[in-house]
């Protein structure tokens, strides 16, 4: 059983491991844009976007294998977390790539130390959209309504079943969402119009 000094621990443990892997993805951020920026000189904007894309997919294996590694969170594949991160990180990048060019132009703050405060601006972005949706656990989806072919089983179903013991003994497999469906509220069953309607 928990106690209650856990409870709040284990909701900050994913975003405490999420800024951690940041940490990393920092470090492989700013040593790349060092690189980029002194040795072949390229310009600051194009270097940082070098940068930031070799740190997103730093941090996107670590966030994949440590930090959403529950089987609930790592639905899908790798390849369409890996595109769902992307996509959310490019955003992160926009910041970055705002906020170290107005640094960088208009403070007198170092590069790294402007960069440190622009990649940390964008991790705020990036954890709120990726835990909502690049590792969505699948009980935060909404429910897909019944398919054709469900609503048709359930109607057989429920014809099958006599009149009397349905309304006190459900058919085991129907869903009460769908079973408050077919019938009126008001313990008749749905006529054929009413389930042709609901075909």
């Amino acid at each position: 059983m928990l106690s209650i000094g856990q409870i709040p621990f284990n909701r900050l443990v994913r975003p405490l491991r999420f800024g951690l892997v940041g940490v990393s993805g920092i470090i492989v951020n700013s040593t790349i844009l060092w690189a980029l920026v002194h040795g072949p000189r390229l310009a600051i904007p194009l270097a940082s976007a070098l940068a930031t894309e070799a740190a997103i997919l730093s941090n996107f294996l670590l966030n994949d294998r440590w930090t959403f590694r529950e089987a609930g969170a790592r639905r899908g594949t790798a390849a369409r977390r890996l595109l769902r991160f992307n996509g959310v990180a490019l955003g992160g990048m926009l910041i970055t790539l705002v906020v170290l060019t107005l640094l960088t132009s208009y403070t007198q703050l170092a590069l790294l130390a402007a960069n440190v405060l622009a990649v940390g601006a964008a991790t705020a972005w990036n954890y709120a959209i990726n835990s909502r949706w690049t590792w969505a656990s699948a009980q935060s989806e909404p429910r897909q309504p019944p398919r054709r072919q469900d609503r048709q089983d359930l109607i057989a179903e429920l014809r099958a079943v006599d009149r009397g013991s349905l309304a006190a003994q459900p058919a085991a497999s129907a869903h009460p969402r769908e079973l408050g469906l077919l019938w009126g509220g008001d313990g008749r069953l749905l006529t054929e119009q009413d389930e042709e309607s609901l075909l």
